[in-house]
């Protein structure tokens, strides 16, 4: 199911407001307002980033989520790990907030 969701990402340059992403190293805490994610297939292509709160209200983040939990089930202790291409989950992050 996620494929189903890379093969619909759009290329685009820069991260949208709502997403800050930031790097793998730093363990710095969340600003008020946002949520850690942890983004990769694997330990070497992991990603952090940052994403507001607003974005778990979308239909389409939601169902990203709802596919990761299928795929993985709800028991992740932690922060949030999406394993997923750390690109394709830019893209796809920047495509819906361009719905908005």
């Amino acid at each position: 199911m996620l494929r189903q969701l890379s093969r619909r990402r759009a290329s685009c340059t820069q991260p949208d407001l709502q997403v800050r992403e930031k790097e793998r190293e730093g363990g710095e805490a969340a600003p008020k307002g946002y949520v850690p994610v942890m983004v990769g297939k694997e330990e070497k292509e992991l990603a952090k980033f940052m994403i507001h709160i607003d974005m778990f209200k979308n239909e389409y983040f939601a169902g990203l989520l709802e596919m990761v939990a299928q795929e993985i089930g709800y028991e992740n202790r932690g922060i949030l790990r999406i394993p997923f291409s750390a690109e394709c989950f830019r893209n796809l992050l920047n495509q819906i907030s361009r719905m908005n």
